[in-house]
């Protein structure tokens, strides 16, 4: 498995972790980006060092969600989660 995959893998599962103990509109919303997140894992994209920046974006804004679940924290996952939906269904970005 890729570094990027990892790092998505991580951010993914400390942001279902995290969420599991929130109330309804920030553990659904957190529950949201990383579902938004976990669709575009398997693709060539996170396999190579193109979504390596992403992931790492993911992992960090992960870990200061964990560290303080609020709306800031759970916008900044939302907005990398649009980020890489954007760039993984670019045109040209190829799949496996």
């Amino acid at each position: 498995m890729a570094r990027a995959q990892d790092q998505l893998d991580e951010a993914i599962g400390i942001i279902r972790e995290t969420a599991s103990g929130l109330d309804d509109d920030l553990k659904g919303r957190s529950e949201a980006a990383a579902s938004a997140m976990e669709v575009h894992r398997e693709k060539f994209f996170f396999q190579s060092l193109t979504g390596l920046p992403f992931a790492v974006k993911a992992n960090r804004g992960a870990k200061a969600f964990a560290a303080s679940a609020s709306d800031t924290t759970i916008a900044v996952l939302e907005a990398v989660a649009k980020e890489i939906d954007d760039k993984a269904d670019a045109p040209g970005t190829v799949l496996t």
